[in-house]
């Protein structure tokens, strides 16, 4: 079985409460949910949320919109996603957060395959938008690896996931014609927003749009693409004096 696990809060610094702003008159988590709707592989989709009170207006559209939700816990979202699938003991989970309405959905299937026909710990890709990745991760791994860490109290999974000298990672190529790691499609600025909100404006009618025509969308608009161009996204490097990637083992191997 595989559930996909969408990552959302309201606890962000540099655009306020994105997930709930509206595109075309539906949040932005909720265009997620849609999309990785599409997906013919994933049998759940369940909104991981905290349970700090702050978030329960994410709890409160899930469930006008019918939509299974888990609240969990407020920092260590690897153990939020163990929770909130447990009951239906997966083989493997897709993670997403709630701030990318472009995820490409024929992407995740494309992964999905991959990731099982290689046998993968996790699997993800390096050559589409910001914004449209999507990332597979065998559940028992998951579960391992939690009880490794020294520090799994973290909202930024990708940094202790995608560890290819440690772990067995999958980096799936990506069709020609969807491969640009320059544009960026995630929300966590205004100009983000402005980018991608254009982007609906123009091509969303009632169902989601074909990650193809997104990226030609971008192409033949290169001034739209731009707008978002000087946005840095944060790295382990600003981070690292304050997560440790690190498992126990390779603290104690280090002495």
């Amino acid at each position: 079985m595989i559930v996909a696990c969408i990552q959302v809060r309201l606890n962000s610094k540099r655009l306020p409460k994105k997930a709930t702003l509206k595109l075309k008159g539906k949040e932005i988590f909720m265009h997620v949910v849609e999309r990785i709707q599409q997906s013919k592989l994933i049998e759940k989709v369940i909104v991981c949320t905290s349970h700090n009170k702050g978030d329960q207006e994410i709890i409160d559209i899930c469930k006008k919109n019918k939509i299974e939700f888990f609240a969990g816990d407020e920092d260590d979202v690897t153990k939020r996603f163990i929770d909130a699938v447990k009951k239906y003991d997966p083989d493997h989970i897709v993670r997403s957060t709630g701030e990318n309405p472009c995820v490409s959905y024929e992407f995740i299937d494309l992964a999905i395959k991959k990731h099982l026909s290689d046998k993968s710990d996790y699997t993800t890709t390096d050559e589409l938008p910001r914004g449209m990745r999507v990332e597979i991760i065998n559940f028992d791994f998951l579960k391992n690896l939690h009880k490794k860490l020294i520090n799994p109290k973290t909202e930024y999974l990708t940094w202790y996931l995608d560890r290819p000298d440690k772990w067995k990672v999958n980096k799936v190529s990506v069709p020609k014609e969807i491969k640009r790691i320059n544009y960026r499609v995630t929300i966590d600025t205004k100009e983000d927003f402005e980018v991608v909100k254009k982007i609906y404006d123009s091509l969303y009618k009632t169902k989601p749009i074909d990650s193809y025509k997104i990226i030609k969308f971008l192409d033949k608009n290169t001034k739209i693409a731009s707008i978002n161009k000087d946005v840095e996204q944060k790295s382990h490097e600003d981070f690292k004096e304050k997560i440790d990637i690190r498992t126990f083992e390779e603290l104690k191997n280090e002495y």
